[in-house]
């Protein structure tokens, strides 16, 4: 079929806009900073991207608590993750301010051979303005995402940038990223003790067991923690369902994104059971003023606009991923 556009209706009230080809079809609510809500493999009809079952999508106020707004699919948070305070009383909120910003959205292409859309929003706290510009061409199973993210400022701005994408998984789901090492965070340090090293995959928890992190526990083994995969190798991650053969890929720039965080709840944290692999421009921690000191985060110098293209790739037919070509070709595994 033809790439199609639709902005002609709703869900639980909200916008939404659809761009599908033959291969994807990528739902985006443009009141929810422009969240990708759903991106579905069509020939398998799998949706990649994992829904709360217990909160869905709705307008929330500017500065609410992240977590207690979660609806799942796929969020930006910039430019930080925790809450920010500066000295003179001003606050970034939780996860940054462009989630539960309404973002402005034109269309740019609507033909059989490509659609376009592209979303803006501009920070309340800092000078600036944040776009994510969507595109789907005929016969490509990915999705085009342009970034851009401008300093509108005099002063230089330190960042934590990560792509958000909550993933549906099972214990199925086997993960492949070319990282060499990984450090825990404190977040939850029941399994892994907080600050360990380990060389990716293998990590060994506080009772002597070695984990290989590239599978996924079941839901009932109630895993809730969260690593950092510093400088990986090369810009890309695949997410593959073994059982149906079906997966989900980034590829990104490193020179924006050196590094993978990867988030896990599976079963251990509010009964959810996803897991979100993040593109990132930090690591290390989770807020930003100690990230600047350690000079793991992002920096926009004033006047500075800060670009990225991001691929985000549906694939079938394999167990495991080898890597991912900057033009979105997905390599067979060992074993294929």
């Amino acid at each position: 079929m033809p790439c199609t556009l639709d902005t002609n209706w709703q869900y639980k009230g909200l916008q939404v806009v659809r761009l599908e080809n033959e291969s994807i079809c990528v739902d985006v609510l443009p009141q929810l900073g422009a969240k990708i809500y759903n991106f579905v493999h069509k020939p398998s009809g799998k949706n990649l991207l994992w829904h709360n079952p217990h909160v869905g999508p709705a307008p929330c106020a500017y500065g609410s608590k992240f977590d207690d707004q979660w609806s799942g699919g796929w969020d930006e948070l910039i430019p930080n993750d925790v809450p920010v305070v500066f000295p003179n009383g001003d606050i970034l909120p939780d996860h940054g301010e462009v989630w539960n910003q309404a973002a402005e959205w034109q269309v740019l292409a609507a033909s059989d051979e490509m659609v376009a859309v592209s979303f803006v929003t501009h920070g309340r706290v800092l000078p600036t303005r944040f776009e994510k510009e969507l595109t789907l061409r005929d016969g490509e199973p990915f999705l085009h995402v342009c970034y851009s993210y401008a300093n509108l400022g005099h002063e230089p701005i330190h960042f934590l940038w990560n792509i958000h994408p909550a993933l549906s998984v099972s214990s199925a789901t086997r993960l492949d990223v070319p990282a060499e090492r990984g450090i825990v965070d404190p977040w939850n340090t029941e399994r892994f003790d907080a600050g360990m090293e380990y060389g990716w995959p293998y990590a060994t928890d506080r009772y002597g067991s070695t984990h290989d992190l590239r599978l996924v526990p079941d839901a009932s083994q109630c895993v809730a923690d969260h690593h950092y995969l510093p400088d990986v190798r090369e810009g890309w991650y695949a997410a593959t369902d073994t059982a149906k053969r079906v997966g989900f890929g980034m590829v990104f720039p490193l020179s924006v994104f050196p590094h993978v965080w990867l988030f896990r709840t599976l079963g251990g944290w509010r009964g959810m059971n996803t897991l979100i692999l993040e593109i990132s421009a930090g690591y290390g921690t989770t807020d930003l003023k100690e990230a600047q000191a350690a000079g793991h985060c992002g920096l926009a110098h004033a006047g500075e606009v800060i670009r990225a293209e991001v691929l985000a790739v549906a694939y079938s037919g394999l167990s495991s991923v080898a890597r991912i070509d900057p033009d979105g070709r997905v390599h067979a595994g060992e074993g294929e």
